[in-house]
């Protein structure tokens, strides 16, 4: 196998493997002379520190020349006309081939954090149990007043809508916490992203 294939083969990947990259490719593609970093910045509407990772993970398909504007690279004309291909001449037919069919975005650290939020949902329900039985226990003994079951109410509510967030967080931000886990692994192992 031809090692140098294999190496532009996974740099075109690599940039195609993110919505975002493929924008930036785009972008850059459809700008005369080059896009500057602050317009591809405001045409994406991503934060400076996202920007910057996929820009590093764009080296070898985008250079930015003496005036500080973002080209392509033959290798980036090269993965943009992949990108193309993938979808011209798509015509009717092929909607029976995408039914059931989604992108999996499951990482390695998405699947690790929600087992953890189960475990953190077992325990919280465990917990709620015995509390509840701790405080109908007492009341009955008359060692608390009755209105400790409000308590316990509002409490359970709390805990309850805290759960919900801490969920759609987890969603909304392990593919983040993903992306910069790789690369800092990659900066670890020295390999360049």
């Amino acid at each position: 196998m031809n090692s140098r294939k294999d190496e532009i083969e996974g740099i075109i990947i690599q940039g195609l493997g993110h919505q975002e990259r493929r924008n930036i490719l785009k972008i850059i593609s459809l700008a005369d002379g080059g896009a500057s970093y602050s317009e591809i910045l405001g045409e994406l509407g991503l934060n400076t520190g996202r920007m910057n990772y996929h820009l590093r993970l764009l080296e070898g398909l985008v250079f930015r020349n003496g005036d500080r504007r973002y080209h392509l690279t033959p290798i980036g004309k090269k993965a943009l006309s992949v990108l193309h291909s993938m979808t011209e001449n798509l015509e009717n037919g092929y909607e029976e081939y995408l039914k059931g069919v989604g992108v999996t975005r499951s990482s390695g650290i998405a699947i690790l954090v929600n087992r953890w939020f189960y475990v953190i949902l077992a325990f919280s329900i465990s917990a709620m149990i015995f509390l509840t039985f701790f405080v109908h226990t007492a009341v009955i003994a008359g060692h608390l007043p009755q209105v400790s079951y409000y308590y316990l109410a509002g409490f359970a509510l709390l805990v309850v809508v805290l759960l919900a967030w801490l969920r759609i967080w987890i969603k909304k931000e392990s593919g983040r916490l993903q992306e910069w886990l790789d690369s800092i692994m990659d900066r670890l192992k020295g390999r360049n992203r």
